[in-house]
């Protein structure tokens, strides 16, 4: 398009628009090339904003706000249990160290004497450890078979 505009290229490209036309503004769009040209550029830009709302239409609102409240949802759920799957570390620590120090207390208890510890109160502490790793392994079992059950 040229610099200098013509005056009426406004009130035609309306005018097409509206799709009501007068016939002097038909005529001076037959006889004015800065219009014609105005014209052929508008229709242009019409055919490539409607195939673009053909191809490119947005979802609704209520998806976007419902797939938002979900993104919502997931990061709470994902905050609240990490102190979950920490406690589930810490339950497989403790189960293999109580493992380990229980192996260690039976081997000493069979060939070496701990000074100052009375074998009887040796056998109630292994039966209390014993019982908390009964305790705490099931409490394992149970959150990851819960955590397998809702993924399959």
């Amino acid at each position: 398009m040229t610099v200098m505009r013509c005056r009426y290229e406004n009130e035609l490209i309306q005018a097409l628009q509206s799709g009501i036309l007068s016939e002097s503004l038909i005529a001076h769009q037959q006889s004015c090339a800065e219009c014609r040209e105005a014209v052929a550029v508008s229709q242009a830009l019409r055919r490539d904003a409607s195939s673009l709302v053909v191809r490119y239409t947005p979802p609704p609102s209520s998806q976007v706000w419902a797939a938002a409240e979900r993104h919502r949802r997931m990061a709470a759920l994902e905050r609240a249990t990490l102190f979950l799957r920490a406690l589930k570390v810490a339950g497989v620590i403790y189960i293999a160290v109580l493992a380990f120090w229980g192996i260690h207390a039976l081997a000493a208890r069979g060939g070496v004497t701990v000074p100052g510890l009375d074998p009887k109160l040796l056998s109630a502490t292994i039966e209390g450890a014993g019982l908390a790793a009964l305790l705490v392994g099931s409490g394992l079992w149970y959150t990851l078979r819960g955590d397998k059950r809702r993924v399959g």
